[in-house]
């Protein structure tokens, strides 16, 4: 089953060439011997025919399973996905916007041109103000 994308097939031999070099420095643990395509198989829950498709740049595991192909294989996810030309999940969580904080003076981000249509309101609620502190002798506020 051949990608028909051209530049799909090309990450797919990219990550099927990271997966076989890094399957070629891993040893059993038993026997000392390299890793074969039907350990990773077990290890991975697939077939050995998926496992030795994938190497061969055929074929790629599913997207939520490149954290456990990576960790089967002992390389990073992030560099799966390069292979695959994605971006990774947690990086992207990372990127997400973070609320702005609102500025302590909401008035610092007013253009001049606002700030002078403002000056007539703000002088009608300062003597409002006013007018009523004076009324009721209670303490102004200040703006």
């Amino acid at each position: 089953m051949k990608p028909k994308n051209p530049s799909k097939r090309h990450a797919y031999t990219r990550l099927g060439n990271l997966l076989r070099d890094a399957r070629s420095s891993l040893r059993d643990e038993r026997t000392g011997r390299i890793s074969r395509v039907e350990d990773m198989a077990n290890n991975l829950g697939v077939t050995a025919g998926f496992v030795y498709q994938v190497e061969q740049g055929k074929r790629k595991p599913k997207d939520g399973k490149l954290g456990m192909w990576a960790s089967v294989y002992g390389v990073r996810y992030v560099d799966l996905c390069k292979c695959l030309d994605r971006i990774p999940m947690d990086l992207v969580a990372s990127l997400r916007e973070e609320p702005q904080p609102i500025p302590a003076d909401p008035f610092s981000q007013l253009t001049e041109e606002e700030k002078t249509e403002l000056l007539p309101f703000l002088n009608f609620v300062r003597w409002k103000i006013k007018h009523q502190a004076s009324s009721s002798h209670e303490r102004p506020y200040v703006l």
